[in-house]
């Protein structure tokens, strides 16, 4: 076939464009179709709702929508229906945070007690010490929660450290949520405005919000505990920098693309920054060789083997999981949300499905048994 077109070109350019593009288009249609069936059976063997998968390779991007919002009804998923982010939230934060230095509002390494004082820390011997470079790379010392979060018994409970902040790791929401205060105390700006003005509006995210908000009443995706029990819809009236983004596949790749990979709304050497490594991550009580693979970038991970540097995080919120990778060489990335808690049994496949397989992926190896 191929010398039958060479031949055809030299009689008729126009016609062989025409034929090539309906051939593309035809093989398009025909690999998406493949790829349905082959996300289908894997949601069908780990017992997934509903998924929303976006792909972006060599420029063109594919986006998937499949199953349903929640279990025992018809409504179907589509590339609108909002997902709980969980986690990605806090890459969100980061680049929030970034906007902010380079309008130089804030610093990476002043300690941030210096800008605000928050009322949980102030009988919190080393407080003094934690910097917004601590808190993006999880060494602030502060737990992942102290308190029924987000009810107001946990704003009032008073934090601990864990160790001296900047000395391990250990991955932390509470820092995320002290960076959230400062930031509104510095910008006299609700974490949702900074959010909306910094990330949703300039980057055309109209299908994502920071908090609950009841349009997404229409097209919103129920999460489901292990076993596909449904949960009732998770409403977050206030806006947490760890984990309340509500949004679509397709607009948090417009994210990951724009943003995180392509830089903008930050200045150049602010951009590079984000993608260079800033600490270690670990599990356990020891690093282990495994980690050094992932090590921790402002606000997000890396993952280090045989093809590069990728970008990658994930997120739990109860009743769903999610998360994304980008390769910045060559701008390819995928994005994943699922709304159910048994969802990371599918990464691995996933990782393999859309990516290059003849690579580790360290992201997948590593994040089992971490909480995020």
């Amino acid at each position: 076939m191929h010398y039958i077109m060479i031949a055809y070109l030299k009689q008729n350019s126009n016609k062989t464009i025409i034929l090539l593009f309906l051939l593309f288009c035809s093989f398009a249609v025909q690999g998406q179709r493949d790829m349905y069936a082959k996300l289908q059976a894997l949601s069908t063997k780990v017992g997934i709702p509903g998924m929303q998968v976006t792909f972006v390779d060599k420029g063109i991007t594919t986006h998937y929508a499949l199953g349903v919002k929640r279990m025992g009804a018809h409504e179907t998923i589509s590339r609108q229906t909002a997902f709980q982010a969980a986690s990605l939230t806090k890459v969100v934060t980061a680049y929030v945070f970034l906007r902010l230095l380079d309008q130089g509002l804030i610093s990476l390494d002043k300690p941030l007690w210096d800008y605000y004082p928050y009322d949980r820390l102030s009988q919190t011997p080393g407080k003094e010490r934690i910097t917004a470079r601590m808190v993006l790379t999880h060494r602030s010392g502060l737990h992942n929660w102290e308190g029924d979060v987000p009810s107001p018994a946990w704003r009032a409970t008073p934090l601990t450290l864990l160790f001296t902040p900047g000395t391990q790791y250990a991955y932390s929401g509470e820092g995320f949520y002290f960076l959230q205060e400062t930031m509104e105390h510095i910008t006299k700006k609700s974490f949702q405005q900074l959010v909306e003005e910094e990330v949703l509006t300039p980057l055309a995210m109209t299908h994502s919000e920071i908090i609950w908000k009841d349009r997404l009443l229409q097209d919103a995706a129920f999460g489901h505990l292990t076993g596909q029990k449904t949960r009732s819809l998770g409403q977050y009236r206030k806006a947490n920098a760890a984990y309340t983004l509500y949004t679509t596949s397709e607009d948090y790749t417009k994210f990951v693309q724009r943003a995180l990979l392509g830089g903008e709304g930050l200045k150049k050497e602010t951009h590079q920054l984000l993608l260079t490594k800033q600490g270690e991550a670990q599990v356990g009580n020891t690093q282990t060789t495994r980690d050094t693979y992932v090590p921790c970038a402002l606000g997000l991970r890396l993952q280090l083997n045989e093809v590069g540097t990728a970008l990658w995080h994930t997120g739990s919120n109860p009743g769903f999981r999610c998360f994304f990778i980008a390769y910045p060489e060559r701008k390819q990335s995928l994005a994943v949300f699922m709304n159910t808690e048994d969802g990371f049994q599918a990464m691995g496949d996933l990782l393999a499905l859309f990516l290059n397989d003849e690579q580790t992926f360290w992201a997948y190896e590593w994040r089992q048994g971490e909480l995020d």
